[in-house]
Formats: structure tokens, C-alpha cells, sequence
């Protein structure tokens, strides 16, 4: 279980507070999200219950790391050279640029602290900042730039 999840019907109870869902689909979303055994927001957005751009804004209000849709996001090239696809599958993100010593990556699930462990550890970095993104949208774009 991710770090995130642990909050799940606290998340679902934002949700419901904010309008994006209703009660009825957050209970709806909780019961699938046991059987599937994943993430409650990857569930409802599964479900076709809400956006993901939408519930994972929300997400990074209640977990102070903010949100970055990647659509349209240029990747540096020298970041994608050091990462390769498999490690960012692996980790669920995205290494998106280096400025001075500083590298910005986008993950699905930032409060994963073994997984922020590894990017560092592996890129070398002695600094993170790193942005709240989508399951589907760190996906799609390791697909998009890596072939994976």
C-alpha cells in the first residue's frame, strides 16, 4: 500500500465535499477500489466518475505538493538520457528538466518516500522538486517519450 493511499476516505470525503462526486460514488469507488486493490483515485477515475486532472488536483491541496498536468510539457532531453524507461515505470514518474542542480520530476504518488529515495539515489540528485501528475498521464507520457 503507497503512502497515498492511506488516506483514501479522507480523499473520497474531499471529493464528495468539493462536488466531484457524490456519496454514492465514493461508496461505489471505495468497494471497487477493495476488490482492485488500488489507488481509490485511480479507481473512480477508472469508473468514469471523475477526471483525473481533477481529482488529483484536489489530492495535491490536501497533500501540499502541487499538481502538474503534463499535457503539453517539454522534456528535456538530457533528463530523458539519464532515466531510462523501465526506472520511471518502476517509480511512477517522470523526470521532466534539470536547472542548476535541481530535478524536477513528476510522480503519481510523491509521498512514496522509497521511491523518491531511488530517483535521487539513482540520478545522483541532492534536490527534488517534485509535482503531483496522474497514474494515466505518467503513463502515457513514459509511453509517449520512452516507447514503454
Amino acid at each position: 500500500m503507497t503512502a497515498i493511499q492511506n488516506n483514501d476516505q479522507y480523499i473520497g470525503q474531499l471529493l464528495v465535499r468539493d462536488g466531484l462526486i457524490t456519496p454514492a460514488d465514493l461508496e461505489r469507488g471505495l468497494n471497487e477500489q477493495k476488490r482492485a486493490r488500488e489507488f481509490l483515485c485511480t479507481t473512480l477515475v477508472r469508473l468514469g466518475l471523475a477526471s483525473e486532472e481533477k481529482i488529483f488536483s484536489i489530492l495535491s491541496l490536501q497533500i501540499g505538493i502541487p499538481f502538474l498536468s503534463l499535457k503539453g510539457v517539454k522534456i528535456d532531453p538530457v533528463i530523458l538520457n539519464r532515466v531510462p524507461g523501465s526506472f520511471a515505470l518502476a517509480c511512477k514518474c517522470v523526470p521532466l528538466k534539470i536547472v542548476d542542480s535541481c530535478y524536477y520530476v513528476a510522480m503519481s504518488d510523491p509521498l512514496n518516500s522509497e521511491a523518491v529515495n531511488e530517483i535521487k539515489s539513482y540520478l545522483g540528485a541532492s534536490e527534488l522538486r517534485i509535482f503531483l501528475s496522474g497514474d494515466n498521464e505518467i503513463r502515457d507520457t513514459i509511453k509517449t517519450y520512452y516507447g514503454t
